[in-house]
């Protein structure tokens, strides 16, 4: 139960499914906010701070590489995100969740060592989202 906690909302159905595809409109949400099953609630925090980071790495090319490989349809389930690695979202954390969108994705292609092929396609096949 995350009612009291910042989370962040992301729509359960959006897209079609392709790999690559952008997320709809993903929003940070407030303590005492709740929303209805059409929303996927991520996330269970005590400071927004780290409900922004969490909302910068769902729009990460590599979060949304991951999940491509299970969202096969428009419907966006829980079970969808199950390759997704859990970060830490503090101003701790190994990621500087300070730095653009586009250099997260570095640092994480980095924490995983992804080869430099597996970075290249997902880099071409992921569309970027802002």
């Amino acid at each position: 139960n995350n009612i009291d906690k910042y989370k962040v909302f992301v729509p359960e159905s959006n897209g079609s499914g392709t790999f690559g595809e952008t997320l709809s409109t993903p929003v940070v949400a407030m303590p005492g906010e709740s929303a209805t099953p059409t929303f996927i609630s991520i996330g269970c925090f005590d400071t927004e701070l780290e409900a922004k980071n969490l909302l910068k790495y769902v729009k990460t090319k590599f979060t949304r590489a991951l999940l491509g490989l299970c969202k096969k349809t428009q419907h966006n389930p829980v079970g969808s995100w199950s390759y997704i690695p859990i970060q830490g979202f503090t101003s701790h954390s190994d990621i500087n969740w300070n730095s653009s969108i586009s250099s997260i994705d570095k640092q994480l292609f980095s924490k995983y060592h992804l080869a430099e092929d597996e970075v290249d396609f997902i880099e071409t096949h992921v569309q970027p989202m802002k």
